[in-house]
């Protein structure tokens, strides 16, 4: 998962815009505002988060380790018309890069929204992969700083988001994609 796109998880924070999924839709010309807005928001927050560096520790029976990792996303444009966040992508591991890339998420591809700790998301995807309970105990991974992810759900079992170390900037853009999602079509199914 690009901008989180491993989308490695611990310790859900939110589930986001349940309250607006049940909400009565807006009329088309209150629809376009609230988009607008909400792709504001999006394009602003994100374009602020800049470069962040964390270590992630992972432990499991057999070894223990540290990994160092940047990353950005950078160039954010959140185009209300096309319903798109178009964004550049840059990551590195202990100082190598391991990407470098212009991306494109169409929200009308969204099937769920949710705004989590980078722990707890790791925890969700490691059990959907099949990890144990027995095996979940033995095995993790801490993030330091704490990390927080927008993650949205796609089809295929795939996944994009975006990383921050402010869980409350992290709620006000996960609210944002939500709100956004759901205006241009997409769905927020829980995960």
């Amino acid at each position: 998962m690009k901008g989180c796109r491993r989308l490695t998880p611990i310790l859900a924070f939110a589930i986001t815009s349940v309250a607006f999924a049940q909400q009565a839709a807006p009329p088309p010309a209150q629809s376009a505002q609230l988009l607008a807005a909400a792709m504001q928001v999006i394009q602003k927050e994100l374009n602020s988060v800049g470069k962040l560096s964390f270590v992630v520790d992972v432990s499991n029976a057999d070894e223990k380790g540290s990994s160092q990792l940047s990353e950005q996303a950078s160039k954010v444009i959140a185009d209300p018309a096309t319903c798109t966040i178009r964004y550049h992508w840059w990551e590195s591991v202990s100082g190598n890069v391991v990407d470098d890339e212009d991306m494109s998420i169409s929200l009308r591809d969204v099937l769920g929204v949710s705004t989590m700790s980078a722990e707890e998301s790791w925890k969700k995807e490691a059990e959907k992969e099949g990890a144990t309970p027995d095996e979940m105990k033995v095995y993790y991974e801490k993030f330091d700083p704490p990390m927080f992810i927008v993650a949205m759900r796609m089809a295929g079992d795939n996944g994009e988001g975006f990383t921050f170390t402010d869980q409350n900037q992290a709620g006000r853009v996960g609210q944002a994609v939500a709100q956004a999602v759901l205006l241009c079509g997409g769905k927020n199914e829980p995960f």
